[in-house]
Order: structure tokens, then C-alpha cells, then sequence
């Protein structure tokens, strides 16, 4: 049997490097992610554990849904040849054991080769993370092989059962019904298949409501994993979505004397299945782009408004080395000021579970501070509780996204850890909204310990006006410094921007390696059109008109994914149902795709066309 799938992959070998590259791309990137994960455990780094943590939960859904497309499709193009085979005597049996052995033999060689670098590219993320706050400098990647076994752990069982599935319609029937059936794809799905796919796309329309019902970043994030579960609905549904499309555009276009054009329909209704493993790749890729950017604008955005609508003061007083508290004194005394609000942020872990769990529940969050009284000043929308009881060290105001999930409301408690000062606890006194511009906790300045208080003031918010240069101080107005602070916000986001970035060159990859197999093995077919009469002219229309074809399906099945889910983010973090899509960034995946879809259909179809 191994004889015979080494044979197959040096026949196939032009499908096989393409699920080659898959599998080591595929290896490479979650390796990497796997060495930010357990770097973050190891050396306590509750910040870069959530950033991959998050960024793992995306990636595996993609490598998933490419991973099982390529071999899908890598396998579905040799129908013919396990159709032989069965014909001269291979059982069922015998074809899923050479199968089998193919895909082994692929990631035998190609998982090393991607996971050994990938393990060592997590290195070159460092500067971002020392940069973005998200580690210390100094902090040493944590090496080890578990990386290396979670990716193939994940990518080979993947493959496996993609192979497999796609060689079963071969395997489950007689020999003879095996030769019949191999040269046109049938668009129907099984009863399994159909229920799946109905009961996925059901689950994305609920999920997608839920910034309706949960507002805040905790709905809009759920919301947002709506998009893969349209997209794995639409893979599920695409032979027959497709394959019902092109049938009544045929229909629709039977009289018509354009030849390129009749051909490419036909073709598209005849080997729907073989189109749905390139369209969904390449819908995935304009949804995972468009889903996550438009959330971080959205963040962004809504944290702009929150400060913007939370900011009640006249002037915004900052110093690049700190507001000092002799400073502070002489603005509060400075003629025209009337109230001054000194705001500083420190780092600490916080716990509002009930229960401690070995440590889990601590998260290390940035924590407000404010020194006066926040009346007319600064207004984080208290929902429950009040600011005026935020006295002393055992008082502490709490943002109600952070506590969605906990059970925890005012009158509870909540554990406090600053670095090198012993555990406390604070009662909370305050819910409120505005978590997003103010953090998710805010404390009087008192209740720090004097260990980790901040010797200066990192701004003042007053109320009245006053020349301030004197005091070798810097004055902005409110809208200003909400536009200071939305750019600062924009510019953090660098990591989750290279991230997206590393994952959709991986999903564009995908997409044009499958494409091109899947014209690569189109020869015989083109050769045999070529003698019946049609000229190359006709068959690269056709090829052109088939990369139409699969360019406007993926446009509308991404676009259809994300709608629902981008709505949603837009009501639960902004007030609006107006979807929060960044069209800049739309129009340039929607122009990648344009270019992938021609240049691997077109191009290898010409070289591949008798002269």
C-alpha cells in the first residue's frame, strides 16, 4: 500500500505540493501561535495568554476549514483513478488505506518542516509585544515541543477525515456505478449533510443577535463568531448553492449563441463541488477580513464616544513626564480653575469570581485611579451604586462588561494583588458602562499602596480656563484629547493588525494553490474541447467567465456571512444598525480576490491549452 501512494504522489505531484505547502504553512503558524501561548503561562503574562488565546480560537477555525478543503480537493480531482481502481479488483478497503497512507506520508514531511521554523517565528512578534505592553522587555520565549504535537494533533486527524470523505462516494458503491459516476459531480447532499448545514446557518443568524440582548464588547464578540458559522454553512450547502445557481443561469441563457459562455455554466453546474473547495476559501477570506477589522473599528469607535460623551471638563492638562503633585497644587490654586480631577492607571490582578480555583480567575487589568471628587467632571455611567461612596482602600468601582457572567453587583467583594504588596479585598461600590474609555476598574488614588502609587499624575481634568506654560504644562481641549486617545487606541491594535494579517495571507494562499489544482487538472478536458472545434480563444473565455463566476459567488457568500454579524457589533458597541464594515479594507480583499480568481484560473489554463 505505501508502494502505491508513493507512486500516486509522484503522478499527483502537482496536487500533492499544493497540499504540501498547506499542511507546512499550516504547521508554521500554529506552532507560533502554540509558543506565544505557553510563553504567556509560563512566564505569567495574563495579557499575551489572552492575545493568542484569542487569536488561536480564530486560526483554528480557518486552518480547519482549508485544511480539509486542499486534501478535499487535492482528492476529488483523482475520482477517475479510484474508480479504475475498483474496477480491476481494489476493495473499499483498500482504497481508504492508500489514501490514508498519502496523507501520512504528506505530514510525515511537511508538519516538521513547518512546525520546527514556526516555533522559532514567534520570536519576530517580540518588539510588538515589548512595545504594545503586552510583556516586559527581557521576557524569553518559552521553547518547547507541545507547540509541535497541538499543531499536528489538530491538523493531521483534519486532513484524515477530509481525505476520506472525499474518496467515500468512490468506496460506498459497486465498481461499476464507481466508473459512471466519475466523470460529472452530483450537486445533491445527504440527509446528514443538509440538517448540518441548516442547523449551522440557524445557530449563526441566533448568535449573531446577541449584542441585542448582551450589549457591550462580551455581545459583540460572540456576535462576531457568527461569520464562521455562516461560512461553514455555506461549505456544507455549496454543491448545491452552487450548483443551483449555475443551473438557472444556464437555464436562463440557453438561446444565447455565446459558446465561452454556455460552456463555463455547464461546467460550473457540473462540477459544483469541485468549485465549492475554491469559492469557500476565498469567501472565508473576505469574511475573516472584513469580521475582524470591522470589530476593531468598532472598539475603537465606541471607545471614542464613551470618553467623548463621559468627559464633562473644560480642559485636559498633561506633562510628558507627569502632572506633579506640586503641580497639581498650584493648577487647583491658579486663577479661573475651579476643580481639578487628578487620573492615573496602575497595574494590579484582579479577582471577582467566588471562587479562587488555584490562582485562575486573577486577571492583571489596568486599574483608573482619581484623586477629587468626579462630580460634573468625569461621568464613567454609573448603572448600580454610586461614585461618592469610593472612599478608602477598600471601596472599588467596577465596569459591568466585566462582571457579565460573575453574578457580582454592588455590596460584593473582589480580590486585589499589586506587585510586591500582600492580597486585599474591596467592596464593590459602582457598576458602569464606560469600561471601554475608563477601564474596567476605577479606585481612589488612597487605596493604592503607597509601593505602587504613581508619583505623578498622568492627566488633570479641570474645570474653568487658565494660561498653564508657566507650570511647564500642556492644555488640550476635550476633543482633542479624545482624538489623542482614539489614535493611541488605533496604533495598539499593531499586533492584532499583523496577526489578521499573517492569517488572511495564509487563507489567500489556500485559495490560489486550489485554484490552481483545480485547473492544472483540467487537460484532458481542454484538450478534448480543443478537438471538437473550440478555438483557445473560446476556452480561455470560458476559463474567464468561470473566474467571474467564482469571483462574484465568493464576494456575495463573505459579504452574506458578515452582514448579520456586523450588524450586530455595530448595535452592541456603537447604538447602530448600520454594519460596522471598514469599506477601505473591504474594497481591497474584494480586489485580492478579484486577482487570485484570474490569475490562477486564467494563467493556468492557458499553459495548459493544446496549441
Amino acid at each position: 500500500m505505501w508502494s502505491f501512494a508513493r507512486a500516486a504522489i509522484r503522478a499527483h505531484r502537482s496536487s500533492f505540493v499544493g497540499s504540501f505547502l498547506i499542511v507546512l504553512f499550516a504547521a508554521a503558524l500554529l506552532s507560533a501561535n502554540g509558543v506565544l501561548m505557553e510563553t504567556g503561562i509560563r512566564v505569567d503574562a495574563p495579557l499575551l495568554v489572552t492575545v493568542a488565546g484569542s487569536f488561536a480560537g480564530t486560526a483554528i477555525l480557518v486552518v480547519v476549514l482549508v485544511d480539509a478543503s486542499t486534501f478535499s480537493s487535492a482528492l476529488r480531482q483523482r475520482s477517475a483513478e479510484f474508480a479504475l481502481l475498483r474496477a480491476v479488483g481494489a476493495t473499499p478497503a483498500q482504497v481508504r488505506s492508500m489514501v490514508n497512507a498519502e496523507v501520512v506520508l504528506v505530514f510525515a514531511v511537511a508538519a516538521p518542516l513547518g512546525a520546527i521554523p514556526g516555533l522559532f517565528a514567534a520570536s519576530l512578534l517580540m518588539p510588538v509585544l515589548v512595545s504594545g505592553g503586552i510583556v516586559p522587555a527581557g521576557t524569553a520565549l518559552t521553547l518547547s515541543p507541545l507547540p509541535l504535537v497541538g499543531a499536528l494533533l489538530l491538523l493531521f486527524p483534519t486532513a484524515l477525515l477530509a481525505a476520506r470523505l472525499a474518496a467515500r462516494r468512490i468506496t460506498r458503491v459497486s465498481a461499476t456505478a464507481a466508473v459512471r459516476g466519475s466523470g460529472a459531480e452530483s450537486s445533491q447532499l445527504s440527509l446528514a449533510r443538509r440538517i448540518t448545514a441548516a442547523s449551522l446557518f440557524l445557530a449563526g443568524i441566533v448568535i449573531a443577535g446577541t449584542p441585542f440582548f448582551v450589549p457591550g464588547t462580551l455581545g459583540s464578540a460572540t456576535g462576531a463568531t457568527s461569520a464562521f458559522l455562516l461560512i461553514s454553512a455555506a461549505a456544507l450547502a455549496g454543491p448545491a448553492l452552487i450548483g443551483g445557481i449555475a443551473r438557472r443561469a444556464a437555464r436562463a441563457t440557453r438561446s444565447s449563441s455565446n459558446a465561452p459562455g454556455m460552456l463555463a455554466l455547464v461546467n460550473t453546474r457540473g462540477f459544483s463541488r469541485r468549485l465549492t473547495t475554491a469559492i469557500i476559501p476565498l469567501a472565508l477570506f473576505l469574511s475573516l477580513g472584513t469580521v475582524q477589522t470591522g470589530v476593531n473599528g468598532s472598539l475603537v469607535d465606541a471607545a471614542g464616544m464613551q470618553l467623548r460623551d463621559g468627559l464633562g471638563s473644560d480642559l485636559i492638562i498633561t506633562s510628558p513626564d507627569g502632572v506633579s503633585p506640586e503641580q497639581e497644587a498650584s493648577v487647583a490654586a491658579a486663577p479661573g480653575i475651579d476643580a481639578v480631577v487628578a487620573s492615573s492607571t496602575v497595574v494590579a490582578e484582579v479577582n471577582v469570581d467566588s471562587e479562587d480555583l488555584e490562582g485562575l480567575p486573577w486577571e492583571q487589568a489596568g486599574i483608573r485611579t482619581i484623586d477629587g471628587s468626579t462630580t460634573g467632571m468625569i461621568d464613567v455611567g454609573v448603572t448600580a451604586g454610586s461614585l461618592d461612596d469610593l472612599t478608602g482602600e477598600a471601596t472599588i468601582a467596577v465596569s459591568s462588561d466585566f462582571l457579565i457572567g460573575t453574578g457580582m453587583t454592588v455590596g460584593d467583594t473582589a480580590g486585589l494583588r499589586y506587585a510586591g504588596s500582600p492580597e486585599t479585598t474591596a467592596t464593590i461600590v459602582a457598576v458602569y458602562d464606560r469600561g471601554l474609555a475608563f477601564g474596567d476598574f476605577v479606585i481612589d488614588e488612597s487605596a493604592v499602596p503607597e509601593a505602587v502609587r504613581p508619583t505623578a499624575a498622568e492627566v488633570l481634568f479641570a474645570r474653568g480656563s487658565a494660561d498653564l506654560t508657566s507650570l511647564g504644562l500642556q492644555t488640550v481641549s476635550v476633543d482633542d484629547y479624545v482624538e489623542a486617545a482614539v489614535t493611541g487606541a488605533a496604533s495598539q491594535q499593531q499586533l492584532s493588525a499583523i496577526l489578521l494579517f499573517v492569517l488572511l495571507f495564509f487563507v489567500a494562499i489556500a485559495a490560489a494553490n486550489t485554484l490552481g489544482m483545480i485547473t492544472g487538472a483540467r487537460r484532458p478536458e481542454f484538450a478534448l474541447l480543443r478537438r471538437v472545434g473550440a478555438t483557445r480563444s473560446q476556452l480561455t473565455s470560458m476559463v474567464a467567465i468561470e473566474s467571474l463566476f467564482v469571483t462574484v459567488t465568493a464576494l456575495v457568500i463573505g459579504t452574506l456571512s458578515v452582514l448579520p454579524a456586523l450588524i450586530g457589533v455595530a448595535y452592541g458597541m456603537l447604538g447602530s444598525i448600520t454594519p460596522a464594515i471598514d469599506w477601505p479594507v473591504y474594497a481591497a480583499l474584494a480586489a485580492v480576490i478579484v486577482i487570485i480568481a484570474t490569475t490562477a484560473m486564467v494563467v493556468p489554463a492557458r499553459s495548459r491549452m493544446p496549441r
